[in-house]
């Protein structure tokens, strides 16, 4: 390719390389977003969910690994897993320009010598390298079919493979002619376990289709919780807090330890204070944080946090756990647009809401906050990065 071309943006053909593509959050919006950034771009999977892809990804031209010929793939999904770095180094890119991958377990294995390779890091593998923060469950957590297959899957963790793997994901890392991580937590991920300088380059986030949802004058009196309802992500801290302090929550989202957290609520006899709202359309969740007094964001480890920023575009402060991602999305001043709790605790959650002063955020301020990780911000630092890699002038 001609390293001096006005029309590069339409002429370069870029693979973008994801992992299994079987759910929508904010993984697969990032990936929509560098598909939307290369218009002649082809995406690559080692499976997908047809009911998905039609719905969500119907204009593009979709290449999957020999796994998605294979049946029952939700149910076999621990098994699946040992075969994802041969399905991804599977894949041929002939007359691609460059290799995008979104990694977060294996698809930065996508490698062909001759094509240059971008890997843009939401973190390395936790369930090889961070144990302590796996989201995987115990067996223990399951039922069924799940359960056994988790346990010939739970095998091969601390065995000789495991380290093979490490070996493996390491030497795919290296491979690869740049790295750009999610924020500089994992930057220092990339770092330490691969020995790799990465750049970071923030998510998208949709501040500007926020823009246009109508704003509220004045926030109602209830704080709210919004993701994975899972112990890891510390629902159990904002639930303990707010019944402690009497404050309404509101709990939105669905996950493997809802019952666990319903139950919780009803041991405290806290259902006066605590409502779970399920599964909610993205309506009724711009809704619920276009309106609330806060986002309580307990969360441990997290790679960046989209949440946050959503929170932050419609107005909304934050009260977040002081580590990982929001770090670098919640201000404490100029403009101050959120809250740490120092502590992974009850108690240390309890202190700052007590002194929790809304009148401190004013929705213009953290709107501004929003607006640095603007989708529009991404797309054009990316289309630079890939330019600048290609050596395109």
């Amino acid at each position: 390719m001609k390293k001096n071309h006005p029309n590069w943006l339409n002429e370069i053909k870029v693979a973008v390389v994801y992992e299994p593509l079987y759910k929508m959050g904010g993984g697969e919006l990032h990936m929509r977003y560098i598909l939307e950034a290369f218009p002649n771009s082809e995406l690559f999977t080692a499976y997908y969910d047809e009911d998905l892809v039609k719905k969500n990804f119907k204009n593009t031209k979709i290449n999957a690994s020999f796994l998605q010929k294979l049946p029952w793939r939700d149910k076999f999904r621990y098994i699946y897993l040992l075969f994802l770095p041969m399905a991804y180094k599977s894949f041929r890119f002939k007359d691609f320009d460059v290799i995008i991958s979104l990694s977060s377990h294996f698809a930065k294995f996508a490698n062909q010598k001759g094509v240059k390779h971008i890997d843009i890091c939401m973190t390395p593998p936790k369930f090889l390298w961070q144990k302590d923060d796996r989201t995987l469950k115990k067996k223990s957590q399951l039922s069924g079919v799940n359960k056994f297959f988790f346990g010939i899957y739970s095998f091969f963790m601390n065995t000789a493979l495991e380290d093979i793997w490490r070996k493996w994901d390491r030497e795919a890392a290296q491979k690869c002619e740049r790295i750009a991580a999610i924020s500089n937590v994992v930057k220092k991920r990339v770092q330490e376990y691969y020995g790799v300088d990465a750049d970071v380059i923030y998510p998208p986030v949709e501040v500007s289709k926020i823009a246009k949802y109508p704003k509220v004058n004045r926030k109602e009196n209830w704080f709210l919780y919004l993701g994975r309802v899972e112990r890891y992500k510390g629902v159990h801290l904002a639930i303990k807090a707010c019944d402690k302090l009497d404050l309404p929550l509101k709990i939105a989202g669905t996950g493997d330890d809802l019952e666990a957290m319903k139950q919780l609520v009803d041991t405290l006899a806290a259902k006066g204070i605590v409502k779970f709202l399920g599964y909610v359309s993205e309506d009724e969740k711009y809704e619920l944080l276009s309106r609330a007094r806060a986002l309580i964001f307990p969360v441990r480890g997290e790679d960046f946090g989209i949440v946050p920023v959503e929170a932050n575009a419609f107005g909304t402060p934050v009260i977040a756990y002081k580590d990982g991602g929001p770090m670098e999305t919640v201000s404490l001043e100029n403009p101050s647009t959120g809250v740490f709790f120092e502590k992974y605790s009850v108690d240390s959650l309890v202190s700052v809401l007590k002194k929790f002063k809304p009148e401190k955020y004013t929705q213009d301020n953290c709107v501004k906050q929003s607006q640095n990780f603007a989708s529009e911000i991404f797309i054009y630092k990316l289309q630079n990065y890939v330019k600048d890699t290609l050596q395109i002038h």
